[in-house]
């Protein structure tokens, strides 16, 4: 009883710290570039982190900064008009990767939502294709952060004979226990320990 006890006391006292250097990707990333789309392809062909101070933020924000390269996937992406998914057999599909200050950042693409835009000035029917996605980010190098869930958006706008691509995508870390949560998960932990306490001594007492 008594080695219970001791872990009881342990446990809060090494509970807390654990759940608070959990490191994951937060945060949004800002990019530009060139591509080309049939009416059943897209195909990138440059990219770069864009967007001007403030555009990268949280963890993206520590490492990327503008002009950076981003290597988006090679050969086409197959779409079709309306909600897309990755077949099994190859999903997650890396969508596209960036290394900057000795972090290396990778967003793997799950499902896809594609559509044409007309309500945008410049745009007319099949020259503007729209494209929102969901799957999750990783990143390894300086840190090793958790693999975290992510979104993005790209749109495609042909600009005279080339086309041109905006992006952006968002990670959302996962939640972190608030201090209060940790005192309380901490302070039930101690009050079991304390209960114990009184009846191991309580045994002694009657014995």
């Amino acid at each position: 009883m008594r080695k219970f006890l001791s872990v009881l006391v342990i446990l809060a006292a090494i509970g807390g710290p654990v759940a608070l250097h959990a490191d994951s990707i937060n945060g949004t990333i800002s990019a530009a570039g060139t591509d080309s789309f049939t009416a059943s392809s897209i195909t990138f062909h440059s990219g770069f982190v864009s967007g001007g101070p403030g555009a990268n933020t949280g963890t993206f924000g520590l490492y990327l900064t503008d002009n950076n390269p981003i290597n988006f996937l090679s050969g086409t992406l197959p779409y079709s008009n309306g909600q897309n998914t990755v077949p099994p057999a190859i999903s997650p599909v890396q969508l596209f990767t960036t290394s900057e200050n000795g972090e290396n950042f990778a967003f793997f693409m799950t499902d896809y939502n594609a559509s044409y835009i007309t309500n945008v000035t410049g745009c007319t029917p099949g020259t503007c294709l729209d494209v929102t996605g969901n799957g999750f980010f990783t990143a390894t190098g300086v840190v090793d952060y958790t693999s975290s869930p992510g979104s993005f958006t790209f749109t495609s706008q042909l600009v005279g004979s080339q086309t041109s691509t905006t992006f952006s995508a968002s990670a959302l870390a996962s939640p972190i226990p608030e201090p209060s949560t940790l005192a309380l998960l901490g302070s039930g932990v101690l009050g079991l320990a304390g209960i114990v306490r009184r009846r191991i001594s309580k045994d002694t007492t009657l014995n």
